[in-house]
């Protein structure tokens, strides 16, 4: 995981570039490409995918957004709401509602612009096809950089899979604390009065855990974190009990703690990660690049146009059905699961309802570049 990539020297702490929104830009700047090139063969112009990318491109972000934050529990009120809606970088896009935001994007275009360009529907839904596989490969490589859209924790019996443990900025990590699966940092501390000033007293330290190696054992009292003074379990909480203590991409967490009060404190860099778990992400980014390559060979024994487009919903929708069951991260679940059976039904219904249907006259294909004249030899 990666959330921050790298930062621009232009302010004291350096501007961030996040992994999860370069991914994004990038899914948006390869994907119009790729569409626009395949948009010759259907008839239509390289500069009507290009106009038409911006409108879907907002219009999947907000919807998305929208579908993330009225599903938060507890929902938002209408200014954290508002608040909340632009900040795409901390992850939170729901494919479902981005579809739904697209569509209506796309239908506001058409009766706008389009049908009076008598642009086929069907058509470009075909052109876009391949170009949504791409862009879903890469804004779950976003996410994994992000850390969210995570899996369940890996069971140890399945030998066969390489699960993914994420570092202490991560979402994950709240979740799995929250449930018990797991310690913040690797090590708990004693229940005690907040009237406590001289430290966190430690528990239990899990032997496998990056801050055993280090020296941490039950009994010693944590003094400071992270250059912070720790007085008491209370402070503790609160520089580790939440990721809003935490810069985004932040995974160092230093350490000073002593043995008994007369002992100089002893300072150690641990780098804490989570359970490890499935990496759904990247299962769809595999998953897309398959179904992306499919549809770009099953393109040329269509019967109609939008039969690859109806190819896509049912790849998409099965995969995504059998992802959902791996996936542990809060999401609209009823919505991703009911909305993955909806698409695989629909379709096929597509599909079937376009081959039984009378083949479209097929169109002139445009060459996908106007090539050089060669002069006439000398």
């Amino acid at each position: 995981m990666l959330q921050v990539l790298f930062r621009i020297p232009v302010t004291n702490d350096g501007l961030p570039v996040y992994g999860f929104g370069m991914m994004l830009f990038l899914a948006f700047l390869v994907c119009t490409w790729l569409a626009g090139r395949r948009a010759l063969r259907e008839g239509i112009r390289k500069e009507t995918i290009q106009d038409l990318a911006v409108w879907l491109f907002i219009g999947g972000l907000l919807g998305a957004r929208i579908t993330y934050l009225l599903n938060e529990r507890p929902r938002p009120d209408l200014l954290t709401f508002l608040k909340k809606l632009p900040q795409i970088w901390e992850g939170g896009i729901v494919f479902y509602g981005s579809v739904l935001g697209g569509l209506a994007a796309y239908g506001v275009a058409y009766v706008l612009i389009y049908r009076k360009q008598g642009l086929s529907t069907r058509r470009l839904l075909d052109a876009l096809a391949p170009s949504i596989c791409l862009g879903l490969a890469l804004g779950r490589m976003g996410c994994f950089l992000n850390g969210c859209c995570y899996g369940g924790v890996c069971s140890a019996e399945h030998a066969g899979i390489t699960p993914v443990t994420f570092p202490l900025s991560a979402p994950a990590r709240d979740v799995l604390v929250d449930a018990g699966l797991q310690t913040v940092a690797g090590f708990s501390v004693v229940p005690e009065a907040q009237g406590r000033r001289d430290g966190a007293l430690v528990e239990a330290v899990d032997p496998a855990s990056p801050a055993y190696e280090q020296g941490l054992r039950p009994g010693m009292v944590i003094t400071h974190v992270n250059d912070n003074e720790i007085q008491s379990r209370f402070d503790l909480d609160k520089w580790l009990g939440s990721l809003s203590s935490w810069k985004r991409g932040e995974s160092r967490l230093d350490l000073t703690f002593v043995s008994s009060p007369e002992e100089e404190g002893t300072t150690i860099t641990i780098y804490p990660r989570t359970l490890g778990l499935y990496p759904t992400q990247v299962y769809e980014t595999v998953s897309m690049v398959l179904l992306m390559l499919l549809l770009m060979a099953y393109y040329p024994f269509r019967h109609n146009p939008g039969q690859v487009c109806a190819v896509l919903m049912v790849g998409y929708g099965v995969h995504r059905y059998l992802n959902e069951i791996l996936r542990d991260d809060p999401r609209p679940e009823g919505l991703e699961s009911y909305g993955s059976m909806f698409l695989v039904v629909a379709g096929f219904s597509m599909w079937t309802w376009l081959w039984r249907k009378p083949a479209d006259a097929p169109i002139a294909m445009r060459p996908l570049a106007t090539p050089e004249p060669v002069p006439p030899p000398a």
